[in-house]
């Protein structure tokens, strides 16, 4: 009964010490204007609109190869490659019965 009363009271104390540290939690909230201030200016210059730049005459063009076509190959369709029986001979375990011995229905030993 102590130790639960001394578990219960130190879960307790726990709780109150967490909410206890963010109640004085002032200052620490941010919005948009704080971010404004450190973005540079962003600035034009003359290579971005300068039509020279952009168009150097490079074309691009995408090309469509076709792939090999595949092949059906002997293995693919061998029937020892897939009928695992051919290969794999399963065998099954039977289980064997349980032996009684006479210490598990002695009595003496069962009702002390």
């Amino acid at each position: 009964m102590r130790t639960r009363i001394n578990q219960l009271a130190a879960v307790a104390f726990f709780a109150l010490f967490v909410l206890g540290g963010n109640v004085n939690a002032k200052g620490t909230e941010n919005n948009a204007s704080n971010h404004e201030n450190i973005e540079a200016t962003l600035e034009l210059e003359n290579w971005m609109i300068n039509d020279n730049f952009w168009d150097n005459g490079i074309n691009i063009t995408l090309e469509k190869t076709n792939e090999e076509s595949l092949e059906l190959e002997n293995w693919m369709t061998d029937d020892a490659t897939w009928k695992l029986e051919n290969i794999l001979k399963v065998e099954t375990e039977t289980e064997q019965t349980l032996p009684f011995e006479p210490w598990m229905t002695d009595e003496n030993i069962w009702n002390r």
